[in-house]
């Protein structure tokens, strides 16, 4: 049973505090997906025990089921015909660069309440700290991973690109050990080499971090650390970019802020070095 058909078969049993609460989580699901039972009850201004009350009432054991169950349903409408006909549709007298921007200003927003600058900043330092850094991203989320690359790099980090097949990642993958750290950055759906990938760092003792969106709650096993928001106003519509570069740019300058005296030194060595090479 979907979260709806749920709430139509306990309808008689929903106090006028649940409702709030089903107005809130299904008005942005894609946001709800990702808060806590008192977060949300938060934002539909009931107590904070309500959200636990009406898992239990629509069948669930706690809110985590219920939240479990509103990632998968939001997962399973990402079809990108239909997000993108969607997203389309929505725009009045084809101003699509007006709606685009209210869009990113919206992702960008929700973002500021899914990810926590503490966690960020246990990124950094996590990256920092590491010996040497495996960047791990395929499809849509290469271009993310090459653009961490190439920053951490000019950091004077050892970085390693795990692209292309599973085998060609395994082989990349067999000088690692304890303090190396594995960053995957994964969209929409969980990669295929994803699980062998973190099986073998958790065997090596290798911490992991995950940039990811919807699908990150749901990927297993999970990583040491997860860095996740919808990259959209909902999970039905045209997925932005712009987040999971959001979090990586904030990465990238927690660095820098955090370390900053071998930062800076290493990025004016690269200056003198640019100098000599051009």
């Amino acid at each position: 049973m979907t979260i709806l058909d749920r709430i139509k078969t306990h309808s008689r049993r929903l106090t006028d505090a649940d409702q709030k609460l089903i107005t809130t989580m299904l008005e942005n699901r894609a946001e709800a997906a990702f808060l806590s039972g008192p977060q949300l009850s938060q934002r539909a201004s009931v107590h904070e025990a309500t959200a636990t009350r009406l898992a239990q009432k629509l069948g669930y054991k706690g809110f985590p089921d219920l939240r479990a169950q509103l990632q998968r349903e939001v997962l399973d409408d990402q079809d990108a015909a239909n997000r993108m006909r969607r997203s389309v549709s929505k725009v009045e007298h084809g101003d699509y660069l007006t709606d685009l921007i209210a869009a990113e200003i919206s992702a960008l927003e929700t973002l500021a309440r899914s990810v926590e600058q503490t966690d960020i900043d246990r990124a950094a330092d996590m990256i920092f700290s590491a010996r040497r850094v495996f960047i791990f991203g395929q499809g849509h989320a290469q271009s993310v991973a090459g653009f961490l690359q190439r920053r951490l790099d000019r950091f004077g980090m050892t970085t390693i690109q795990l692209t292309g097949r599973g085998r060609d990642i395994a082989e990349r993958l067999v000088s690692m050990e304890a303090g190396d750290l594995i960053v995957a950055l994964a969209f929409r759906k969980q990669p295929q080499s994803y699980a062998p990938l973190m099986r073998h760092a958790a065997r090596v003792g290798a911490p992991s971090i995950l940039v990811s969106d919807l699908v990150g709650p749901l990927m297993e096993p999970a990583a040491d650390l997860m860095l996740a928001a919808p990259r959209g106003r909902s999970g039905s519509e045209f997925q932005t970019p712009t987040i999971p570069f959001a979090i990586v740019n904030a990465i990238v300058l927690t660095i820098a802020g955090r370390h900053q005296g071998q930062v800076i030194g290493r990025l004016e060595k690269l200056s003198e070095l640019f100098n000599d090479f051009d």
